[in-house]
């Protein structure tokens, strides 16, 4: 059974039997008010019988000519048959009095009797004394009608507004609750495998919209989780097929110039000489290539303790210097604030500046360009290298700070060495807590931007 169903018919239920003990105890008010307008008719009648000096019972007569409702009398004895004083007639019944036990003719001096009879009759009575009782009754027989009809109008009346405030509220709830039905149905189509679908939201600020906007920022979340999953998973993919690939090419040089050495054929000293050096040239690439996957695989193994401070201005000085020596004739432009600390590892972070220059030194032109900024910020520490090469590919830039990305295929290749500078990078500098942005630089070629968080941002 759905919720709307339930909630309509739970709210039917509550509301019928909320209506019907409102009618009722209505009912029975009414009812015991009638029956008290009647006892106060026979207590007025008794009352001009003790009332007149004799107790003369003839003024019961008297007072059933002007009584609200036909009243009827007896005069009883306790030793022979009772004296009918009046009979009073109810539309065409004739109100008789039935013969009573003393028992129940005393009782009823004390509280009125309701009497079991065709009548329905009401009795009330006096003790004139010496056994004789004077009885006047009247019947009830309209009271108790009406009290059924007005309970039988309450319940008809009740179930009818039930049913029809039943089908009302179910219509609201419907209304109120469609949001959850597309809640649902979205839900489906994501359980399919729909993910790049988005959750249909009804205008409001109560609850249920609340919940819809939330489950649709969830998905918004999830949807983009999937997406860098799976661009994640590409570039895995891509990674581990240029890193196979760069280590299946040395193997086939190293495998074709064994071939030739351990051949047959007679080598001059110069072809000797050369299957040698390129056989260590190859083993020396291959166990770099090798050297630099370990290394990219335990940089997230190290941890970086806040406690330990790196002069970030002395590191970067003193590569700098080093960069200049060995390239005399580049225009390299400094500035470099003092007394910049990052909580880090003093060796990876000396691996990513290297890094970040080699590759200047392999990707550009001998004489272009370079300027490197340390400037420190409130909370973090900016590095910038920029360079007068030739940049990267507008297409590259979209793909930047993965961490699986070469800073461009064939850039890397025609440098003579495998793409895995910037995936050190990255690694270290996400390993810090920091982070990476590649863009177009102001001198033409690259910007390498680093943010590394400062030691006075660690609380």
């Amino acid at each position: 059974m759905k919720l709307q169903v339930k909630l309509s018919v739970l709210i039917g239920i509550v509301f019928t039997s909320g209506s019907l003990i409102i009618n009722g105890s209505n009912s029975i008010i009414s009812k015991r008010e009638a029956i008290r307008t009647q006892d106060k008719i026979l207590n007025d009648a008794l009352d001009f019988v003790r009332e007149s000096p004799t107790n003369d019972v003839s003024e019961v007569l008297v007072f059933s000519e002007t009584s609200p409702a036909p009243i009827s009398a007896t005069l009883y004895f306790d030793d022979s048959q009772p004296v009918v004083l009046i009979e009073g007639i109810d539309g065409s019944r004739v109100l008789k009095i039935p013969n009573l036990e003393v028992s129940e003719v005393a009782s009823a001096t004390k509280t009125p009797l309701n009497l079991n009879d065709e009548n329905s009759m009401r009795i009330s009575s006096y003790s004139i004394g010496n056994g004789e009782w004077l009885i006047v009754g009247l019947s009830v027989a309209t009271v108790n009608q009406e009290f059924s009809n007005a309970i039988g109008r309450s319940f008809l009346l009740t179930v009818i507004i039930a049913l029809l405030m039943t089908l009302l509220v179910r219509f609201l709830i419907s209304r109120a609750l469609r949001p959850i039905d597309l809640i649902i149905e979205d839900a489906k189509k994501i359980a399919t495998g729909s993910t790049e679908i988005k959750l249909r939201t009804a205008g409001g600020n109560d609850e249920i919209s609340r919940l819809t906007h939330t489950l649709d920022e969830m998905l918004g979340r999830i949807q983009k989780a999937v997406k860098s999953a799976k661009d994640s998973e590409t570039l895995m993919k891509e990674f581990m097929g240029d890193a196979s690939h760069e280590l299946r090419s040395p193997l086939t040089v190293i495998r074709g110039y064994v071939d030739i050495l351990a051949g047959q054929q007679t080598l001059s000293d110069e072809q000797r000489e050369r299957a040698i050096y390129r056989l260590k040239s190859e083993s020396f690439r291959m166990s770099k290539t090798i050297d630099d996957l370990l290394i990219l695989a335990e940089i997230g193994e190290v941890e970086i303790r806040k406690s330990d401070e790196v002069d970030l201005t002395d590191l970067v000085t003193e590569f700098v210097e080093d960069f200049k020596v060995r390239n005399p004739g580049r225009s390299v432009h400094q500035n470099i604030d003092s007394k910049v600390t990052v909580p880090g590892n003093s060796e990876q972070l000396s691996r990513m500046i290297a890094n970040l220059l080699s590759n200047i030194e392999r990707h550009t032109p001998e004489l272009a360009a370079v300027e490197i900024l340390l400037i420190k910020g409130q909370t973090e520490a900016n590095l910038y290298f920029d360079d007068a090469g030739a940049g990267l590919t507008p297409d590259t830039y979209s793909r930047l700070n993965t961490g699986f990305e070469r800073f461009d295929k064939n850039r890397s290749k025609s440098g003579g060495g495998f793409g895995l500078g910037l995936s050190i990078m990255s690694a270290i500098v996400k390993n810090h807590g920091g982070t990476v942005q590649l863009s177009p630089s102001h001198l033409g070629g690259l910007r390498t931007q680093i943010s590394l968080p400062t030691s006075t941002s660690k609380n």
